[in-house]
């Protein structure tokens, strides 16, 4: 197989790849990632304290509400007790327990906030450009999955054949018929 057959195909199979981490990055550039956290639900007074006293008891679900409509500008609207992680979720990376408040914000979209229920730390907020930025930073790193995994095989090998197309591509452009 000569260089320009194996350069065409090596790029054609790479392309993919190399479309997502540019729609990714993109997307990334143009949004900033305070309000990918949620810092925007915050009140203009109310900075989050890492107060981490450790109750023994966990706090009510009324309490959590309150916690909610003091520290946001978000409306509660049910609440649910998380003692299991699930693979690739919102709220990957944090202890648990954890309650998860359902909440609107004033346009009425869905947005999750988590609390610690012994500590009554807000530990997360997670918003519909949240869901987007995850989707895109799995693409971005070839973890579809967990969207944690920066050192995966799959990774390593499309940036070695990404770099190995681009120096194809510049031979090809040098190099005479």
């Amino acid at each position: 197989m000569n260089i320009r057959k194996f350069h065409k195909y090596i790029s054609l199979a790479v392309s993919l790849q190399l479309l997502l981490w540019t729609i990714s990055g993109i997307y990334f550039s143009f949004n900033k990632i305070e309000n990918v956290r949620g810092e925007q639900y915050y009140k203009p007074e109310q900075i989050q304290e890492n107060d981490t006293s450790i109750n023994q008891e966990k706090i009510s679900h009324e309490s959590a509400f309150a916690i909610i409509e003091d520290k946001t500008i978000l409306i509660p609207v049910s609440i649910e007790l998380i003692k299991e992680a699930k693979s690739g979720s919102e709220y990957r990376g944090r202890e648990l327990p954890l309650y998860k408040v359902i909440t609107n914000n004033a346009n009425n979209e869905e947005i999750n906030v988590y609390i610690d229920p012994y500590t009554a730390e807000i530990v997360a907020i997670r918003s519909q450009q949240w869901r987007i930025w995850d989707l895109m930073w799995g693409f971005h790193i070839m973890d579809w999955v967990e969207r944690d995994n920066m050192s995966n095989i799959l990774l390593k090998l499309f940036s070695f054949v990404a770099l190995l197309t681009a120096l194809t591509g510049i031979i090809l452009f040098f190099r005479k018929k």
